[in-house]
């Protein structure tokens, strides 16, 4: 199974929800002391975890793991673009993405409207 890097945060995630969710059983046990502080990191890191994950799924995001996968060799990018698709699509650095012919100008002015 190939997991990948949102994935396995996403899991991380998980585990730390149920974890911060378990007073009774981490109580029962480690006692209240340890069970307080294993709750509190767990929620701390959750928080963490998740505002990370909330960052690197965005559009952008996504479009750069797309471009990352293999197998694909050419995003064309048409007119309908968003200001996120548009600005990478137009970026000289970034490698198997670019604004079709017929709306190279109309991706231009989405992205730098941005």
């Amino acid at each position: 199974m190939n997991l990948n890097r949102n994935q396995i945060i996403s899991i991380i995630i998980a585990v730390l929800s149920v974890m911060a969710g378990s007073t009774a059983q981490l109580t029962d046990l480690f006692g209240p002391g340890i069970a307080k502080t294993i709750i509190s990191v767990a929620g701390l890191c959750n928080t963490i975890l998740s505002t990370v994950l909330a960052v690197i799924s965005s559009q952008g995001g996504q479009v750069h793991d797309v471009l990352a996968m293999p197998g694909v060799e050419h995003i064309d990018v048409n007119a309908a673009a968003n200001k996120t698709l548009a600005a990478i699509a137009i970026d000289p650095s970034v490698n198997k993405i670019a604004p079709t012919q017929a709306a190279l100008q109309q991706v231009t002015q989405t992205a730098q409207a941005a």
